[in-house]
């Protein structure tokens, strides 16, 4: 008859090392919900009023600063999801005034210098 086999010893280090992953990826599990909730939150609390007036705002003042006018300062919110309505707006306003790029044509290769 054979003896029963012993289950070998896992190293303390390991032993350790799986605990500390394991509380890392439970903290960063708990950022990432938090984060969630948050942005559902604000969509839910936010009226669709506010969130066109943020971004036109934006627009606006992205218009300004591309044509070299003086701008106000960002308007100032906890709202996160009206601070980036107001970004995207500003991105949108500037790209409207700036010169049209050359758009390179997908079927084309780029050219080189040679």
């Amino acid at each position: 008859m054979e003896p029963l086999k012993e289950k070998p010893e896992i190293p303390l280090h390991t032993k350790w090392g799986i605990r500390v992953t394991a509380v890392i990826i439970l903290l960063i599990t708990l950022m990432i919900i938090k984060n969630c909730m948050g942005s559902f939150m604000y969509g839910v609390s936010t009226e669709q009023e506010q969130q066109k007036e943020y971004y036109e705002l934006g627009y606006s003042h992205g218009i300004l600063k591309a044509q070299g006018l003086e701008q106000a300062p960002e308007p100032e919110t906890e709202n996160l999801l009206l601070r980036k309505l107001y970004r995207k707006g500003y991105r949108d306003g500037w790209d409207s005034v700036q010169p049209s790029k050359k758009i390179i044509d997908p079927g084309e290769p780029p050219k080189t210098g040679q």
